[in-house]
């Protein structure tokens, strides 16, 4: 019990500052009870000694003529009436040669007394010195004083002052004897023993006032500290803690201020932490969704180019055949909802194809607005804001019409009831503060893209969401989840920045920032003629590592009066080439094929024909085509999945040109 107490007082502070006070009231109990009672009892003494002096001259100038006769009777009257007094315990009357007179009280616990011998020997020494020194003189003893006073024939105590003070006045006067009186020390000691408990208890109230008094100011002073121990062990648990109250403004008080600092300074920075936490699990999920299609996206390419160009076959064969055409088209129509099914999880994850021009935003909405007015309905209002300023950015025209589809046709199903539908542009300066939260930081002037509705709006909840691919709060069957998507990965692809506002019932807006250029705009009503399909007599290489897709090729290019010289590979392509290469006149090259890709076959080739031309055609995602350098070097690519109409259309154009 004592090892575990003082075990809790070496770990409370509260104990070590009440023991600390406690101890120094303790000292300063002891120090002033000691002095006080010191000062007391030799006030009492001091009392008791000036009474008994006092009395001792008075007797001793009384008895002058009973000793000078040596008259009993005379001594007798004259220590009567002292004799009686309570404290007097012996009264002895001494001429110069013997004892005339001694009266003593019988006491209940008797003194030792001294032999005669012992007392003959000591009255001898006391009266040498009062012959040399004729003043009253005292002893103390355990529990007596004792008093001796000469006797002497003169006026030895001539006035009251001189019996009060002690003072002998020795002229000419003669000693005749002595006076013995032993006082009892009985009441002194009794009033000391008083004086002695009342200044104890008087300390020991004083102290337990103290010590409670210490003990209530300990507790005050540490209790803040007790706060601040606990919000600080919250704290390091993980757990939030409230502000802790700050009572003083002295060092506790600004302790607890700045704890209370501290404590919001790392709320902010935990919040910020899960914020980017968030944000970082976001852009690994997207990541992880966009290598998903991008890996998917070379064998599906793959099927559909199959399957469009088989189909597109038949559709020429069945053109007698009604019913037959219109099973044809079904499957024509399946298969383009799948290749924008495959181009939208492309754009999602930033993995598309994109060509980035000069344009000026403003034109892309204009010329875009009869198309839009046509994708809302009656009851829906339509307004076009635009800057006046000319914003240019870097941007692929068609995915940015994409984007502006998109937002729309979502606008349009979130006022079911009709409203307000607006679009606005305007030009604006990002600084670190916009940035806060947001990856990467590029600050600087920005196009910024805004469309509103008036519509049902949308909760936080699916706000966090609503970028998430195949996320939809559509029904069954009218939504696939991926336009919100593939507007965030046009928009990042741009390096731009996409945010959105609503609450339910309040409609919702979306804001778009994509970075201002100050190069020169192509104008976007600048459209290329549409080339013609035809046919040609060239010899054409195809190198394909997918059966289907090179069969397909081959059968298209045949049917429009090309010769056609197949390869299942890089090296296979260069082997062909070297066997016919004054007869080939143009190259369809894919660019991923097993032991050499389409393009060090390509550049094998050159050495042997510089003057070559050459079609790169794949169904994989941007990053792999840029790696190997094909948009980069300017070549001639086309993205699977193939239509004969575009094949034959891009060998047209190819072969068309001038050496």
């Amino acid at each position: 019990m004592k090892v575990k107490f003082l075990d809790s007082l070496r770990k409370s502070f509260s104990g070590k500052l009440f023991t600390l006070i406690a101890a120094f009231l303790i000292i300063i109990f002891v120090t002033c009870t000691i002095f006080f009672i010191y000062q007391q009892s030799k006030l009492l003494k001091n009392a008791l000694l000036k009474d008994a002096k006092l009395l001792a001259g008075i007797l001793a100038y009384g008895l002058r003529l009973g000793v000078f006769t040596e008259d009993k009777e005379l001594l007798e009257q004259a220590v009567g009436g002292i004799f009686h007094l309570e404290n007097v315990l012996r009264l002895s009357v001494y001429s110069l040669e013997k004892e005339l007179l001694r009266k003593e009280k019988e006491l209940k616990k008797k003194r030792r007394r001294k032999s005669v011998q012992e007392e003959e020997n000591k009255r001898k020494e006391i009266f040498k010195h009062l012959k040399e020194f004729p003043f009253l003189y005292h002893v103390e003893h355990e529990n007596t004083i004792e008093l001796w006073s000469p006797v002497m024939v003169g006026a030895s105590y001539p006035t009251e002052e001189s019996l009060i003070l002690g003072e002998a006045i020795v002229k000419k006067n003669r000693i005749i004897g002595f006076v013995q009186v032993i006082i009892d020390k009985k009441e002194l000691n009794k009033s000391i023993n008083g004086v002695l408990v009342k200044d104890i208890f008087l300390g020991l109230f004083f102290l337990v006032f103290g010590c409670g008094t210490a003990y209530y100011w300990a507790k005050k002073i540490t209790r803040p500290l007790n706060r601040l121990t606990k919000a600080a062990q919250t704290l390091g648990r993980g757990g939030e803690v409230e502000k802790v109250l700050v009572e003083t403004e002295d060092e506790v008080g600004r302790l607890a201020q700045a704890f209370n600092n501290m404590a919001e300074s790392l709320k902010k920075r935990e919040e910020e932490k899960k914020r980017l936490e968030e944000q970082l699990r976001h852009a690994q999920k997207m990541e992880a969704i966009g290598t998903l299609a991008g890996g998917i996206a070379h064998d599906f390419n793959n099927i559909l180019t199959a399957i469009i160009g088989y189909a597109n076959f038949l559709l020429l064969k069945v053109d007698d055949n009604v019913s037959l055409k219109q099973d044809v088209e079904q499957i024509l129509s399946a298969s383009e909802r799948a290749v924008t099914l495959t181009r939208s999880l492309l754009a999602f994850s930033r993995k598309q194809l994109i060509t980035l021009k000069p344009i000026n935003l403003n034109e892309i909405i204009n010329n875009l607005k009869k198309l839009l007015s046509r994708l809302i309905r009656e009851d829906i209002e339509i307004k076009v804001d635009l800057t006046d300023e000319s914003l240019t950015v870097m941007a692929d025209a068609g995915q940015i019409d994409q984007v502006l589809i998109n937002l729309v046709t979502n606008a349009r199903d979130a006022m079911p009831n009709g409203g307000v539908l607006t679009i606005a542009t305007e030009s604006v300066d990002l600084n670190q503060e916009f940035f806060k939260g947001r990856t990467p930081e590029r600050p600087g002037r920005y196009a910024l893209l805004s469309v509103s509705d008036t519509g049902i709006g949308i909760d936080e909840e699916t706000q966090q969401k609503i970028f998430d691919p195949f996320y939809t709060t559509k029904e069954v069957g009218k939504g696939t989840g991926l336009g919100l998507s593939m507007v965030y990965g046009i928009v990042k692809q741009h390096n731009g920045y996409i945010e959105v506002f609503s609450k339910p019932n309040q409609g919702t807006t979306f804001r778009i920032y994509i970075p201002l250029v100050e190069l020169p705009k192509e104008k976007s009503e600048e459209i290329k003629a549409q080339i013609p399909i035809k046919g040609g007599t060239e010899a054409v290489l195809i190198a394909e590592d997918d059966e289907q897709v090179r069969a397909l090729s081959k059968e298209m290019l045949i049917q429009s009066g090309y010769k056609v010289i197949e390869a299942v590979d890089g090296e296979d392509a260069v082997r062909k080439f070297r066997e016919n290469k004054d007869k080939i006149q143009l190259l369809i090259f894919d660019v991923i094929m097993p032991k050499k890709n389409g393009k060090k076959a390509y550049e094998e080739i050159l050495r042997l024909k510089p003057d070559i031309k050459a079609i790169f055609i794949s169904g994989y995602a941007t990053e792999v085509i840029s790696k190997h350098g094909i948009i980069e070097d300017d070549l001639h690519f086309i993205c699977k999945p193939l239509s004969p109409s575009e094949l034959l259309r891009k060998v047209g154009e190819v072969l068309d040109q001038k050496k």
